[in-house]
């Protein structure tokens, strides 16, 4: 047996051995060599060598001793693992040999993790897979094992995209049992009036939307005034029948948003009740929120009111519909005269909001849309680009207006709602900023950038240039790139982006759970309830949300898109560039809306690169945002989904194209 007193010793010697130590913790950065960095808590980086870095994985919480390695560098060696959050990803299988492997599909992180014999059945080189990490590293002696929990498919099936990209953004795709049961109870519950619920029924609401569009929460109504319009905005209202803290509350709250994929959509709430029981159909009774608006002839909102109601949309009409009319082209449109004539008052409200916008706000540049349209395999057939219209432009002018009249209900109401927050500049790019206007137009008054109304002169002018400055064309893409990301908050704050000193958005509580939460919000407001504030837990949680679901949309677009052009190597087109870096040039193809890469740095060829200017210069040509070039397509980079594009000047561009319209050869 050992003496009591010898184990009582050596454990103090472990002890003071430990405190002679510098510890320190933090948060593991793996990159894509061997070697990996802790980012330690108090700001400092600490180099983490390869032997150690075989025990860690991406985003681990560990405690380390810190040294000074001989190239001056503080490096860590690690203590003990305190946390890991790397649970559930997806990947690629591999085969080695005899030994099988995934390839996490994880930023900055190139090592292929063990899959045991158990777990290999069935599956072959290359298949996508969806794992968990059942051994850590760490006290493995570095050997990490993982469990296969979902098959994907194999690269090329139909729809294998979607189906990786949501696993790999941990998007759900199915309802508890209690959330299904409640949809079900809700659908069964008939529409009736509730004690002060007004009953519009009877106003000739219509709805304006995409022609496919099932999920329609807005309704629009104008009557025209001696002074203006009153302008009628009615919401669909799900928090009628889905209380706080139930399931599909829960189950939303979860979602944060509707996701369109590529080729399906996973709606915030079961689609029975957000494509019908909640949806605005025409001619069936429907609970709403109705913002009643004064505007003036000059675009001004002088008063409005929010209301509980019953009300019935009387058309489902479409954009292109619309646009028709309002343009004179009544051909086929057996919509009547009285509603032909509202369509009318709503563009020229529109029109007035949208003038008031450009003199008191922000108006931002009218870009085109482009539509994928799939095949039966689920990869893209051909891309619509389509123009915004009058039609567009009736339907965000009145979304805007609710929104605003929102924001400036709960900012009279504190604590109620969650607001759309924007600062304007990124905190540490605003002294550039500074810095880049007094270069290139010291005449130019700026005033205090952090206070609304002088950043909302700064990009008035920049947008509309009215000095006609051409200094204002080349630095209005720079100063839109310093700009902050919008975000959700609790506290009335101003929109620097929109131009509005509060807005709170309420049009949309079918497809985003911040409108849906408001919608709750505005109720307690109308009843003289207390309020309910956001937590800030459910803040951050929308906004990762929202984050990972416009990533998910934007790598499934790019990835078909890959897949479109593969197809159509040497095409030439007219593009402008969305990005420069050190490499080369981001171009968005005009025609396509498609983003491909120009890599300029090869080799010993080293391009001049000024990043502060994002411009970038080789063999007397200089590229920058915003500029428009000609490229032919090269080639496809499989493994970072990247489209390869060369640049080509205007003569080459021409003779291309002449070659690709010249008819085949008949020899």
């Amino acid at each position: 047996m050992f003496d009591p007193n010898a184990l009582q010793q050596l454990s103090q010697l472990k002890s003071n051995i430990r405190s002679q130590k510098d510890l320190s913790q933090g948060v593991v950065r793996t990159t894509t060599r061997r070697f990996a960095f802790v980012n330690l808590d108090d700001g400092r980086e600490a180099f983490l060598p390869p032997e150690e870095t075989m025990r860690v994985v991406p985003g681990d919480r560990v405690e380390v001793a810190l040294t000074t390695n001989r190239k001056d560098q503080l490096e860590a060696q690690l203590e003990r693992l305190i946390g890991s959050e790397f649970s559930t990803f997806v990947g690629r299988y591999r085969i080695k040999g005899k030994a099988h492997f995934v390839e996490p599909d994880v930023p900055q992180f190139t090592r292929w993790l063990f899959i045991p014999p158990n777990q290999r059945k069935g599956f072959e080189e290359g298949d996508l897979i969806e794992c968990r990490l059942s051994r850590h590293p760490f006290h493995h002696e570095g050997k990490a094992q993982i469990t296969i929990t979902a098959t994907l498919g194999k690269p090329g099936e139909p729809g294998v995209e979607a189906r990786y990209v949501s696993a790999k953004f941990q998007l759900p795709n199915e309802w508890s049992e209690k959330a299904q049961d409640q949809a079900q109870a809700i659908n069964l519950t008939p529409i009736t009036a509730e004690p002060g619920q007004e009953d519009l029924t009877e106003l000739p609401f219509v709805t304006i939307d995409a022609e496919s569009t099932r999920d329609m929460d807005d309704a629009v109504y104008v009557k025209a005034r001696e002074n203006g319009w009153e302008l009628w905005v009615a919401i669909a209202d799900p928090s009628r029948f889905i209380a706080p803290d139930t399931p599909l509350d829960k189950a939303a709250s979860d979602r944060a948003s509707t996701v369109y994929l590529l080729g399906q959509s996973i709606t915030m709430l079961p689609a029975e009740l957000s494509h019908d029981t909640f949806s605005l159909v025409p001619e069936q009774r429907r609970p709403a929120l109705v913002c009643r608006m004064h505007i003036e002839r000059d675009g001004s909102i002088t008063d409005y009111r929010f209301s509980e109601a019953l009300i019935r949309s009387h058309h489902k009409l479409s954009y292109n519909g619309v646009s028709d009319i309002l343009e004179g082209n009544l051909e086929g449109t057996d919509l009547p005269s009285e509603r032909q004539e509202l369509l009318l008052q709503l563009y020229d409200c529109a029109t007035a909001r949208s003038d008031y916008r450009k003199q008191h706000a922000l108006l931002m540049e009218d870009r085109p849309d482009y539509y994928f349209v799939l095949n039966d395999q689920k990869k893209i057939e051909r891309i619509e680009k389509r123009e915004r219209t009058k039609a567009h432009r009736i339907v965000e002018e009145a979304m805007l207006a609710t929104n605003i009249c929102a924001g400036e209900l709960f900012t009279r109401h504190p604590g109620h709602g969650i607001f759309s927050h924007h600062i304007g500049f990124r905190p540490e790019r605003l002294e550039d900023a500074l810095s880049l206007l007094k270069e290139d137009a010291p005449e130019y008054e700026v005033g205090d950038l952090r206070e609304l109304p002088h950043f909302q002169k700064l990009l008035r002018d920049l947008r509309q240039n009215p000095d006609n400055a051409p200094a204002f064309e080349t630095l209005l893409p720079l100063i839109q790139r310093m700009l902050q990301a919008a975000s959700l908050s609790g506290d009335a704050s101003e929109h620097f982006g929109l131009g509005f000193p509060h807005y709170a958005t309420v049009t949309s509580p079918i497809r985003r759970y911040h409108d849906f939460y408001n919608h709750r919000a505005v109720k307690r407001i109308l009843r003289e309830e207390a309020p309910s504030t956001p937590s800030k837990e459910l803040l951050e949680s929308l906004q990762g949300r929202l984050q990972r679901a416009r990533q998910a949309c934007r790598q499934l677009e790019q990835w078909l898109a890959c897949d479109f052009v593969s197809d159509k190597i040497g095409s030439v087109h007219t593009g402008t560039v969305a990005l420069v870096n050190s490499m080369g040039i981001g171009v968005r193809l005009n025609d396509w809306g498609i983003d491909g890469f120009v890599r300029l740095a090869d080799g010993d060829t080293k391009p001049a690169f000024d990043s502060r200017r994002l411009k970038i210069s080789l063999e007397a040509q200089q590229y920058q945002l915003d500029q428009t070039v000609n490229v032919v397509i090269q080639g496809v980079d499989k493994e970072r989904q990247r489209v390869v594009l060369e640049v080509v000047d205007e003569a080459t561009a021409e003779r291309l194209k002449a070659w690709e319209q010249a008819p085949a050869s008949t020899d």
